[in-house]
């Protein structure tokens, strides 16, 4: 294999959704007139979509600051009592969510994981609700706590859902 070959063969992904600058692709279509093997490459070789491919797997200041900004809607909400006002801020927060990881899994778990545990945290010392920690309590607690989560989380992915089609139209 040459040099040539394995740089076509690196740009040959990029030539398929044509994302290459017009003197890029006639250094790639002169190569494949002559070299039979990036022909069949270019034929047979299939395409990972983007969905699929792994995610990084450290942090980075902007996970963090979402994964903050999670827990204080998570704790302002908890703090609101019965006021709707984390319906909004849970929407919005997850459509600028999945505009920035275009991801629906992250904005589930950003969205679902801060408000259980802070139900449980919030709720694990409140006499109203634990008394002797019998595993009742617990189950219960847990379940509310879940109820709880799937509820902000229900916000988050209508936000999400808007910002899919915000980007579906503005494309």
């Amino acid at each position: 294999m040459s040099q040539e070959c394995s740089i076509v063969e690196d740009l040959l992904p990029l030539y398929k959704k044509q994302a290459l600058q017009k003197p890029t692709v006639a250094f790639i279509e002169q190569h494949l007139a002559s070299c039979q093997k990036c022909q069949q490459q270019l034929t047979s070789s299939k395409q990972i979509p983007i969905e699929y491919l792994p995610m990084k797997r450290t942090l980075s200041f902007f996970h963090i600051v979402f994964i903050v900004l999670s827990f204080m809607f998570a704790i302002n909400s908890s703090l609101l009592g019965n006021q709707k006002g984390f319906v909004i801020s849970y929407a919005i927060f997850g459509c600028l969510s999945y505009l920035f990881y275009k991801n629906i899994w992250i904005i589930f778990i950003i969205s679902s994981v801060p408000v259980f545990v802070w139900a449980i945290i919030n709720n694990l010392n409140n006499e109203l609700y634990i008394t002797s920690y019998s595993l009742t309590e617990i189950g219960a607690l847990i379940v509310g706590a879940g109820y709880i989560a799937l509820l902000h989380t229900i916000f988050a992915l209508l936000g999400a859902a808007f910002a899919i089609l915000l980007r579906r139209i503005f494309k």
